[in-house]
């Protein structure tokens, strides 16, 4: 399970920011999860709200980043080869400056800190601490690892197994974990698979990058349980089929061929057979007719839903995390609150699944919805003058008592995290719209427009 998750120096967060899945109020209606032998707990599910470009994706695609180091740093990484960090560019410092990137997790009711400090040469910092089950506040060293070119590794007595041996292996382009991982070391291992099975990433607004996820649990595992999840999204369906399309022989060569020439060791043999993306097909009842519509002709809501069930379905299942950029893409506000609800509600979220996501789905903040997110379930994206991101919990803020606060104090900018308007651009824009055309349309004044920011902003949706 996640607890907390910290980066510096990555896109727009040049400073250090963490966000925290660790509740702070009691949640008796929550799926929370105890982390054993402590009083902390978990949360299922955890929302980023902000404006455009406020860095809400930039936080997830860092978390991203991270996992992918960890998985790929020693096993598909060249040797020598730059690691592509995306520093800060709005300075003239932090693109000389490393950056960091570190979680708290639990595995096997053990609680973790790892983490890695990298530039776009090396691994310049590594580090994993455990905190004992009798005194959860006092970290025992693992490893860490430090050093102007991050070799030199001093390793706690608490770390079994082969240690030096794998230390003599590691790159400076590669992580200590990655590499211990590759040679079977039991602990590391394990921690390894936390970021490579455990942690799942979608870009709902990419459906098709995800599309995978679903069809092979559609072929493989539950083609029931995703069925269920569509007809009770009500898009009208009652069956899904999908063909495997094999490449024609010439084209197979061709992609053999390639493969050969540019990674020879990971080259198929030439007579394995190649399949293009299978032919999907969803089938609609209408009016006691059956028809058959192809998945590139549903509408993007249909896509949208369709590619997150797989993903959902064995979270849910197994208990992984599941980071979501964008969740609201494509989807129906209830539908993005139904899906919520799967990970709030304790029947549903049995093993301790988590959903982290960023939306500017803002009925999730209301009362109205079985799915409201609670005070600590909620984070806050700003950005500052100097362009870079700042992440606040709601929790900072004094919640005003009565129906909907949550709601309407976002909406009304109360927290922050919102688009601020000024009406100028709006007026020189078509002031100059209206002299290049030779209109006389008179102009309404900011005032006539309404406010920009506040309740006269939103009359549908804070009245009646």
């Amino acid at each position: 399970m996640l607890l907390r998750f910290r980066v510096a120096n990555y896109a727009s967060l040049r400073d250090e920011q963490e966000l925290s899945l660790v509740a702070l109020d009691e949640h008796s209606d929550l799926a929370v999860t105890h982390v054993p032998d402590d009083d902390l707990q978990a949360l299922p599910a955890t929302a980023i709200y902000g404006a455009n470009a406020s860095g809400k994706s930039n936080l997830l695609q860092a978390f991203r980043f991270m996992a992918d180091v960890v998985v790929d740093s020693h096993q598909r990484w060249h040797p020598g080869a730059s690691i592509r960090r995306n520093a800060f560019r709005f300075d003239g410092e932090s693109l000389q400056r490393p950056s960091e990137f570190s979680v708290d997790i639990v595995i096997d009711g053990v609680h973790y800190e790892y983490g890695f400090i990298v530039d776009d040469e090396a691994v310049r910092g590594e580090w994993l601490y455990s905190f004992t089950k009798q005194q959860r506040r006092v970290r025992r060293l693992l490893f860490e690892r430090s050093g102007s070119d991050g070799s030199a590794i001093r390793f706690g007595e608490h770390l079994r197994g082969k240690k030096k041996a794998i230390a003599d292996l590691v790159r400076p382009n590669s992580l200590y974990l990655s590499a211990a991982a590759a040679n079977n070391h039991p602990l590391l291992s394990r921690l390894y698979q936390w970021f490579q099975r455990e942690f799942i990433y979608i870009d709902a607004g990419e459906p098709w990058a995800s599309l995978s996820y679903t069809l092979h649990e559609l072929e493989e595992h539950d083609k029931e349980g995703v069925l269920s999840l569509l007809n009770y999204a009500d898009f009208g369906l009652i069956d899904v089929h999908q063909e495997a399309r094999p490449l024609d022989k010439d084209t197979r060569d061709k992609i053999i061929a390639f493969i050969r020439a540019v990674d020879p060791e990971h080259a198929p043999d030439d007579g394995v057979e190649l399949h293009d993306a299978p032919r999907v097909e969803f089938i609609h009842r209408v009016e006691s007719q059956n028809y058959k519509l192809p998945l590139e002709l549903e509408s993007s809501g249909t896509r949208g839903w369709f590619a997150l069930l797989g993903p959902i379905i064995h979270a849910l299942s197994f208990g992984k995390l599941v980071v979501v950029d964008e969740l609201n893409a494509f989807l129906h506000p209830l539908l993005v609150g139904e899906l919520v609800r799967l990970f709030q509600d304790p029947r549903f979220n049995e093993h301790g699944a988590q959903l982290v996501f960023n939306t500017h789905d803002v009925t999730l903040l209301s009362s109205l919805t079985p799915a409201r997110l609670r005070r600590d379930q909620v984070w806050l994206t700003d950005r500052t003058a100097e362009g870079a991101t700042v992440l606040r919990p709601l929790t900072e803020y004094r919640i005003r008592d009565g129906l909907d606060s949550v709601f309407r104090g976002y909406l009304v900018g109360r927290y922050r995290g919102v688009p601020v308007f000024d009406d100028s651009f709006l007026e020189w824009t078509f002031a100059r719209h209206t002299r290049r055309h030779g209109s006389s349309a008179k102009q309404g004044s900011a005032e006539e427009a309404g406010e920009a920011r506040g309740e006269e902003a939103f009359p549908h949706l804070l009245r009646g």
